[in-house]
């Protein structure tokens, strides 16, 4: 019988994961997507697509945007699940999933299919450090609760790990690094490209904005102007003129007004939020000095880098949020501020 392999894309990078395991031939079956029409998708891999063209990006600025955010998704997500009401009772159904937070992913890998084998696939660091339900905003967490269910979309406050594979029903984690993450034993890894590129004479710094709906804004504004004067005081980049701001897909947008260097010269050019960070880097931007916070993209930026030009490159993070990623960010020569 012909595995029904259901892929939950809320990402530009996790609908690249998933087609990287087809491609490869690690997911065979028939290949099922629930997405945003919204994302790049490569529509032959695709035996059947259930596309939105709602974007699951959050960006909502206050609390009554972040409720009508919440409540918007609900609607979507379960026009979604009746499309895919044929597999519920399904004996040969494998989900691919990135983290069990999201309200959608959750009722899917949780509650839809009682026969259902789950397969957690990387989209971030979420995989190398310890983080359950405890970690996020319990505020905003009980309100995904509240609403999901009132809704009627059965929402579970998970145990374990946010991406799921401490369920029993969950196999594996398709992950970049399995030796680093967390439960190596239930790893397998992600196959990634290598790419050779020039280094240009610029500086990317990748926001982080998901953090203000977590922290607040002031203290999001506090670490940002902490990076930019640690970018001002670097010597180094004395002769550099250009640089680039990639704001984060979700999260509050930022005043780019704030963006203040102490060397008057800089005056960064803001990116498309939406546009996958990763494609952005090695197609037009190419630079040479990299500065984020605790972000994936730093990791995933050296690790596609080819050995043979990785040491035209220069990666920095200030880990004002999260200090347990400072192990696997030395491993990759990464320089750390605190």
């Amino acid at each position: 019988m012909q595995s029904i392999n259901l892929f939950i894309g809320l990402s530009q990078n996790q609908v690249n994961a998933y087609q990287t395991l087809i491609n490869k031939k690690i997911a065979c079956g028939c290949n099922v997507l629930i997405s945003s029409s919204s994302l790049n998708i490569n529509h032959t891999l695709w035996n059947e697509k259930h596309l939105t063209a709602f974007s699951f990006n959050n960006n909502a600025s206050n609390s009554a945007n972040a409720l009508k955010n919440i409540y918007s998704k609900i609607l979507i997500y379960k026009d979604l699940i009746k499309k895919i009401e044929k597999y519920k009772k399904a004996k040969n159904l494998n989900i691919y999933f990135t983290y069990i937070e999201d309200i959608l992913t959750n009722y899917l890998v949780l509650s839809f299919n009682n026969n259902s084998k789950g397969y957690a696939v990387e989209d971030g660091t979420l995989n190398y450090y310890h983080h359950t339900i405890k970690s996020l905003n319990q505020k905003k967490v009980y309100l995904k609760y509240l609403f999901a269910n009132l809704l009627g979309i059965p929402f579970k406050l998970y145990k374990g790990h946010s991406s799921g594979i401490e369920y029993k029903h969950v196999l594996h984690q398709y992950v970049r690094l399995p030796e680093l993450s967390m439960f190596p034993n239930k790893s397998k890894k992600l196959p990634y490209q290598n790419k050779y590129i020039n280094a240009t004479n610029s500086i990317l710094i990748i926001g982080q904005e998901a953090y203000i709906n977590q922290y607040g804004a002031k203290r999001y504004y506090k670490a940002l102007q902490k990076l930019l004067n640690i970018i001002s005081d670097n010597h180094q980049l004395s002769g550099i003129h250009k640089i680039y701001y990639k704001p984060h897909r979700n999260g509050s947008r930022v005043d780019y007004s704030k963006l203040k260097f102490r060397n008057t010269r800089f005056n960064p050019v803001v990116l498309d939020p939406n546009e996958p960070l990763e494609e952005l880097f090695f197609e037009k931007l190419k630079s040479k000095f990299i500065y984020g916070f605790d972000s994936t993209a730093l990791i995933n930026l050296n690790l596609e880098l080819d050995q043979k030009c990785k040491d035209q490159f220069i990666f920095h993070a200030l880990l004002e949020y999260n200090d347990s990623l400072e192990k696997l960010f030395h491993k990759f020569n990464i320089l750390i501020f605190k």
